[in-house]
């Protein structure tokens, strides 16, 4: 077994924006790659550099023994091919729990990305998977302040920031109206993950507004989702023309180049419920690192002012401050750009790929 043989495994099919920056690192640091991941992730795949294996699994729809058979297949090629290095992009739920349970030789060494923090917390399927896995990657140093609060006997955590894309190609966009600011809004359109109706009071509130636009990037026609909601309550405050809506899913090619073109990303995540509740200290939104990646200013409640990620790259607001902040925008994002606001040595390419690497050797 070698350790600079690596799997870099997905098993589901959610969280593909971590793994481009992974493989990167792990490109530059030498290692020789094995990717296996969902079916569901070809597309993106297909926009990968770099010279590295694939091996497409299916096992989303799996149960019993043809999932502990797809699973044991996964084992079976890890140790044919002598990689000594596991790292599993997302380690949590059954399938990985069941995948820890298999015997390996002790030469193999395992890394997993924790999506969220709570997972350490009385969860047993975790605790399983601790055993195998004790190196866990997090994608933010606050979720590495909270990990060292909760019972974390016996494991280890690094931080990296999965904000590394390939070179998805421009896309044709809608026109942007002259001296209009574009402040985008990555994801679905859904109430329980952003909080829309606290924007939309603080835009009725305002007397006059300067010329913004916000994208919605992301598909508002989702089954679980607000969309149609939402643009009736705009209609009625005759606020429509404000919002950019799309009624599908956007490929990676349009939604990148969207966020190119803003001008801010606002996340929306306030602290009002227990599903934005997991994004203040448990776990990222995916807002966050689509900004870091484009280096563009985050529109972002005080909340996270605690943090020093936040304290970089952000504008604040409170729900009473809002209108005001809305209004003074133009002038703030003018003056952040006079700013490098992204110069600390940790939003490069080389200090997260060398940060990254040295953690799997240690």
């Amino acid at each position: 077994m070698s350790q600079k043989k690596v799997a870099l495994i997905e098993l589901y099919d959610s969280h593909a924006e971590v793994l481009y920056s992974q493989l990167r690192f792990l490109l530059e640091g030498g290692y020789e790659v094995t990717l296996i991941v969902s079916a569901a992730h070809k597309n993106l795949v297909a926009a990968f550099d770099g010279d590295f294996q694939t091996q497409y699994v299916s096992i989303a729809q799996k149960r019993g023994l043809p999932l502990l058979q797809a699973l044991w297949q996964i084992r079976s090629l890890i140790l044919k091919s002598g990689i000594g290095t596991v790292i599993f992009n997302t380690a949590h739920s059954n399938p990985v729990r069941n995948f820890c349970l298999f015997p390996f030789p002790k030469s193999i060494r395992f890394f997993g990305v924790l999506h969220g923090v709570n997972k350490l917390q009385g969860s047993l399927s975790q605790r399983i998977i601790s055993r195998r896995i004790p190196n866990y990657f997090l994608l933010a140093d606050y979720m590495l302040e909270k990990a060292l609060k909760v019972r974390h006997e016996g494991l280890r955590f690094c931080v990296f920031y999965p904000m590394f894309h390939p070179a998805f190609p421009q896309q044709v966009l809608v026109q942007r109206r002259p001296e209009e600011l574009w402040i985008a809004m990555p994801g679905a359109v859904e109430f329980k993950r952003r909080d829309y109706l606290s924007l939309l009071e603080a835009l009725i509130k305002m007397q006059v507004r300067p010329r913004l636009r916000f994208l919605l990037l992301g598909n508002a026609r989702h089954p679980a989702g607000n969309g149609p909601e939402l643009r009736q309550k705009l209609r009625a405050e005759g606020l429509e023309d404000l919002f950019l809506f799309f009624d599908h899913f956007l490929p990676d090619e349009l939604l990148h180049s969207y966020l190119r073109e803003c001008d801010a990303v606002m996340p929306l995540i306030h602290p009002i419920n227990t599903d934005m509740g997991k994004y203040l200290e448990n776990q990222i939104s995916g807002a966050f690192p689509l900004a870091f990646a484009y280096r563009k200013p985050l529109l972002m409640h005080e909340y996270y002012q605690r943090y020093q990620d936040f304290r970089d790259t952000s504008i604040f607001y409170s729900f009473d401050k809002l209108p005001a902040i809305l209004a003074a925008l133009p002038k703030a994002l003018a003056e952040h750009k006079k700013h490098d606001h992204y110069g600390r040595e940790k939003w490069t390419f080389a200090f997260q790929a060398k940060h990254y690497c040295a953690y799997l050797k240690h």
